[in-house]
C-alpha cells in the first residue's frame, strides 16, 4: 500500500490552532449574535409570509451554522424529494436541505413567522422518507426551531421533536444548535444525542412521578417491580397485596432518598473542606468505585459525556479529511452492496471517543481525552505508523482497543499527526474495497 505524503508546516499550525478548544464556544458566541439580530427583525417580518420569513430569519441562521447559503450545491432551495409526489403529479419540494458530498443530509421545512409548527411534522415526515440520506429534518417557523430525528426506526422520522428550540424564550438552547454546526455535524451522532436527550427526558419524568411520593402514592406498576425483585415476596401479588404493600414502599423509598441525599452533601461538604482538594473533589480513598476496569491510562468515567476537547478533535480531524483526496473517494458497503459516500462521523463511549468512517465499525481514530495520559490511536499497521509519527511524539504499548497509540498533551497536537492519521483514513478504505473484492 502506497501512502499519500502531506507536508506540514508544524510552526504554521501552532499559530494557526492555538485557539481550537475554544471554536465551540466561539461558535456559540455567533450563533447567539445572529440569533439577537434574527429577533430584532420579527416585528418587521410578522405578517409578510413565508418568503420573507426564510429570507430575513431563517437563511441567515442556516449562515451561522456554518454553511454556504449562496452554493447551492451545499443549501439548496426549493429541493425535490424522490418520492413525495402531489396529486398533480409534480414531486414535492423541500424549503431547504443541506447536503454534504453532493447528498442531503438535512431538510428544513419553513413557515411564516408566528405560524403555529403543530400539526406540520407529517408533511416533513414524507420529505425525510423519501430520501434515506437525511438524518435530521427540522420545521421552523423562524422564532421556533423544532429538530427531528429517526431514533426508533432507521429513515422513519419520529413523530416528536428531540429538542424545541425558542428564540423568545430566556433558555433558547444555543449549546444544543451549536451541535449541528458544519465543522463539527455528524448525522449519528446527532441521532445518537437526540436518543439520549428523548430517553433522558422520559426516565426523569417516570422516575420524578414514581420518587416523588410526598404527596401521592406510588404506582401499582412500581410497587408490583419491588415485589418481584429476589427474596422479597415469595406469594401471589395480587391487587390486594400492592394495596397492603404500597404504605410500606413509600416509607422505604423515603428512607433511601433522604440516606442518598445526606451522603452526597457529605461528600461535597468533606471536599470542599478538605485542603488537599479544589472544589467539590473527592480525597482519592472516598472515591467509589469505577464503573469500568481503570488503569493510569485509562478514563474514570461514570457516564458518557461528550466534551468540548472531544468535539474540538473531531473538528480538526474532520477538516484533515475535508482536505484530503480522499473526501469524494466511495467506500464499499457490503450491507448495500454498493460503494457509497464517506461520511466521517463520530461516536463517544464509556472508554473512548470513536471518530469513523460511515459504520462505527470502520473506525480511523480512537481517542482518550479525560485520562491520566491522553492519547490517540489509529487503525493503521504499528510499523507503518511508526514510521509516519514525528520523532517528538511518544509510542504508546498497544491495548486491546487500538494496536497503534501515540500520547499527545493536547487536541491541537492532532494537527502535527495528520500523516499518520491521513493514513489510518487510507487503511479503512483499502480494507472495505478488501472486502467487496472477496464478495
Amino acid at each position: 500500500m502506497i501512502f499519500s505524503k502531506i507536508v506540514v508546516k508544524q510552526s504554521f499550525y501552532k499559530n494557526m490552532d492555538s485557539v481550537i478548544k475554544w471554536r465551540l464556544k466561539m461558535n456559540i458566541e455567533k450563533i447567539k449574535i445572529a440569533i439577537d439580530k434574527i429577533m430584532d427583525r420579527a416585528e418587521a417580518v410578522k405578517g409578510r409570509g413565508e418568503e420573507a420569513t426564510k429570507q430575513a430569519m431563517i437563511l441567515p441562521m442556516i449562515e451561522a451554522l456554518g454553511y454556504d447559503i449562496w452554493n447551492p450545491l451545499e443549501v439548496c432551495p426549493e429541493y425535490e424529494a424522490d418520492t413525495a409526489v402531489k396529486k398533480s403529479g409534480q414531486k414535492e419540494k423541500v424549503d431547504f436541505a443541506i447536503l454534504y458530498g453532493g447528498e442531503p443530509k438535512i431538510f428544513i421545512e419553513a413557515k411564516p413567522l408566528g405560524e403555529d409548527l403543530d400539526g406540520h411534522h407529517g408533511q416533513l415526515k414524507r420529505y425525510f422518507m423519501a430520501t434515506p440520506s437525511v438524518s435530521l429534518g427540522i420545521l421552523t417557523n423562524g422564532s421556533q426551531y423544532r429538530f427531528f430525528t429517526d431514533t426508533f426506526e432507521i429513515n422513519i422520522q419520529d413523530d416528536k421533536p428531540f429538542f424545541i428550540s425558542d428564540f423568545d424564550a430566556v433558555d433558547r438552547g444555543i449549546n444544543v444548535i451549536a451541535r449541528f454546526h458544519k465543522d463539527i455535524f455528524s448525522g449519528e451522532a446527532i441521532r445518537g444525542f437526540a436518543t439520549e436527550l428523548t430517553y433522558t427526558d422520559k426516565m426523569v419524568k417516570f422516575l420524578k412521578h414514581e420518587l416523588d411520593v410526598r404527596d401521592g402514592e406510588l404506582s401499582d406498576e412500581f410497587v408490583r417491580w419491588i415485589l418481584a425483585s429476589p427474596e422479597m415476596y415469595e406469594g401471589r401479588v395480587t391487587a390486594n397485596v400492592i394495596d397492603r404493600f404500597k404504605p410500606i414502599a413509600k416509607e422505604a423509598l423515603q428512607k433511601v432518598v433522604i440516606t442518598i441525599v445526606r451522603r452526597s452533601v457529605a461528600a461535597i461538604d468533606e471536599g470542599v473542606s478538605s485542603p488537599s482538594n479544589e472544589g467539590t473533589t473527592l480525597k482519592p480513598e472516598q472515591e467509589p468505585e469505577p464503573l469500568i476496569e481503570a488503569t493510569d491510562e485509562s478514563p474514570q468515567r461514570r457516564g458518557i459525556v461528550t466534551t468540548e476537547e472531544e468535539l474540538a478533535a473531531f473538528e480538526i480531524v474532520k477538516k484533515q479529511f475535508d482536505n484530503s483526496a480522499l473526501v469524494h473517494e466511495l467506500i464499499f458497503d457490503p450491507v448495500a452492496r454498493k460503494d457509497v459516500p464517506i461520511q466521517i462521523c463520530y461516536k463517544d463511549t464509556i472508554t473512548y471517543f470513536n471518530i469513523y468512517f460511515n459504520k462505527p465499525s470502520w473506525w480511523n481514530l480512537r481517542l482518550s481525552l479525560d485520562s491520566k495520559i491522553k492519547w490517540v490511536g489509529m487503525d493503521v499497521d504499528p510499523d507503518v505508523g511508526a514510521e509516519l509519527t514525528p520523532s517528538d511524539f511518544e509510542i504508546l504499548p498497544p491495548l486491546s482497543m487500538s494496536q497503534f497509540r501515540i500520547k499527545i498533551e493536547r487536541v491541537e497536537d492532532l494537527n502535527s499527526l495528520n500523516q499518520v492519521i491521513y493514513a489510518s483514513f487510507e487503511k479503512t478504505v483499502e480494507d472495505r474495497k478488501n472486502i467487496k473484492n472477496i464478495e
